[in-house]
């Protein structure tokens, strides 16, 4: 499988088992296996509607080793729903990202046991920010998010930098939305749909909020176009 994802060389691979209708998968960036990918999970459940494995406006599971998702595609609209677990922050030190992005452009910052999260004080710097992408990769997180939050506290802009997956900047980030949620969640309605923003090149977009009395956010987007190839691996 890492064979297959350094070949094809996007940001990550989904890899999907199907077994006695149970869905299992992995991912694999073009340098190792990643333990949670959101938009790479998406795809693989439209692939399965386009197959017609799985039925539309039916919740489906899938699991990976570590979490367990719920999909489900809407024939109405063409989107897909995708339930995520919420993670838990901690604190830290502005000094850890010293040498990686200019600290003066931080005015908060947090982490998951996954990535560093940080935000800056406008939409502008956020899409100038320069990182220093070694640095980063010698971190002992996964990767960067970078955030900012429009006046109305209803959009959610950000962007995504992990060289240490063997890419800099991820064009879609689903597993960034659950530490989003925490980061922000004092100053922003997720009862209520928020409108998020992935600031990549090709960009990403959709809607997320949090399920009342659960430990767990929705994210829905639209789905884009699909296309199908044989690849061979000698």
């Amino acid at each position: 499988m890492q064979r297959v994802a350094k070949e094809i060389n996007f940001s990550e691979t989904a890899f999907l088992n199907i077994d006695n209708s149970k869905f299992l998968i992995k991912w694999f960036s073009p340098r190792t296996e990643v333990d949670i990918c959101g938009h790479a999970t998406i795809a693989a459940f439209e692939l399965l509607t386009v197959k017609n494995i799985s039925c539309l406006n039916e919740w489906v599971e899938i699991k990976s080793k570590k979490y367990s998702f719920k999909l489900r595609k809407d024939s109405k609209s063409n989107t897909i729903s995708l339930l995520l677990p919420v993670f838990d922050l901690k604190e830290c030190s502005v000094n850890e990202l010293s040498s990686v992005v200019d600290i003066a452009l931080i005015r908060r910052i947090s982490c998951s046991d996954l990535d560093y999260i940080i935000e800056v004080d406008s939409l502008n710097r956020l899409n100038e920010i320069k990182i220093d992408f070694n640095k980063l990769s010698k971190t002992n997180k996964r990767g960067l998010i970078v955030c900012f939050l429009g006046k109305q506290q209803d959009h959610i802009y950000f962007r995504y930098f992990c060289p240490a997956l063997g890419f800099k900047e991820d064009p879609g980030t689903g597993s960034a939305l659950p530490s989003l949620y925490t980061f922000l969640q004092k100053r922003v309605d997720f009862a209520t749909k928020i409108s998020f923003f992935q600031q990549s090149d090709r960009k990403s977009e959709g809607f997320v909020r949090k399920l009342e009395n659960e430990d767990i956010i929705l994210l829905e987007t639209e789905v884009s176009n699909n296309y199908h190839k044989t690849l061979e691996i000698d």
